[in-house]
């Protein structure tokens, strides 16, 4: 059974913690085992202390998920694995985490194949939204690219914004993410209640997870694979795949699996010193999981 997980990001004073609070409080009661990480950039953890002892927390500080510290994700999320075996996990970013960047950060090929992206939720606060065309630019940006990839946006602090920017939010998010799900929050409880955790079986649940904007596939291999059908079954890979890593067992490089990335159209290959797992990771929007699959058997003579 793999461990579900959760993305939920923001600027800082968005609600995180507050909705984080929330969902532990649903997922105790579904009487399911619940892991944390928490990232903050700071010297000192302030909110771990409030998760109570029952939840296992992982903290990450002096340093944003997606760039200083991406590479401790891994172990992070090895170790509260290995450790407490959770049936959940919510990553709490910082405000300065891209969401693409923190999931990439998540699909380790060392821990792909136990891991369950249920989905990415991200808190916009109204007021800053109205006021983002102020930020330099790469702030502005980020805050845009947190609503343009995540599943669920929740607006914040609505309280704050007339009826008429608030429609002009929800219009401006809508443009950027035509497949999100777009939520009020409001006194720390989203509308139509928290859609994540619990172990739900709900239709809504179900809907959300089956219209999840980026998607990720773990794949493991069995046999040795050709390099040449392999990089021509890169090559014929739909836009609609944004990232490909992990390690791959080449008929002409023995036992240890070459490490294999791809981005941006560009694949890299680089021999490794020792053996490794073979498992690689697709990120993509919309990804076509049983062609990816059948495809990747046919490669390796599986079927």
């Amino acid at each position: 059974m793999k461990t579900e997980l959760y993305i939920i990001g923001g600027f800082l004073g968005s609600g995180k913690t507050t909705l984080l609070l929330q969902l532990l409080k649903k997922e105790k009661k579904a009487g399911r085992k619940v892991a944390v990480l928490m990232n903050e950039v700071g010297a000192v953890s302030v909110d771990s202390a409030l998760l109570g002892e029952e939840t296992a927390v992982r903290d990450m500080l002096n340093g944003c998920i997606c760039c200083t510290i991406k590479d401790e994700i891994e172990v992070e999320l090895l170790t509260l694995y290995k450790d407490h075996r959770p049936d959940v996990i919510y990553i709490e970013t910082t405000g300065a985490a891209h969401p693409m960047e923190v999931l990439d950060a998540c699909m380790s090929p060392v821990i792909a194949m136990q891991i369950d992206v249920k989905g990415i939720l991200t808190l916009v606060d109204c007021a800053r939204w109205m006021e983002r065309n102020r930020l330099p630019i790469a702030h502005r940006k980020l805050m845009e690219d947190q609503a343009r990839w995540s599943d669920v946006v929740a607006l914040t602090k609505t309280d704050l914004v007339t009826e008429e920017a608030l429609a002009e939010i929800k219009q401006d998010i809508r443009s950027l993410n035509e497949k999100v799900d777009l939520r009020e929050m409001k006194f720390g409880k989203i509308e139509g209640g928290a859609m994540f955790g619990g172990g739900s079986r709900s239709e809504e649940g179900h809907h959300v997870h089956q219209h999840l904007h980026v998607r990720t596939f773990a794949y493991e291999f069995v046999n040795h694979v050709p390099r040449a059908a392999f990089i021509k079954w890169v090559e014929q890979l739909p836009d609609s795949v944004l990232r490909i890593k992990g390690f791959v067992k080449f008929e002409d490089t023995g036992e240890r699996p070459e490490l294999f990335q791809y981005a941006y159209g560009v694949p890299f290959f680089q021999p490794q010193p020792m053996k490794r797992r073979a498992v690689i990771v697709v990120i993509g929007d919309g990804l076509d999981e049983e062609a990816l699959r059948n495809g990747l058997n046919k490669l390796e003579g599986v079927f």
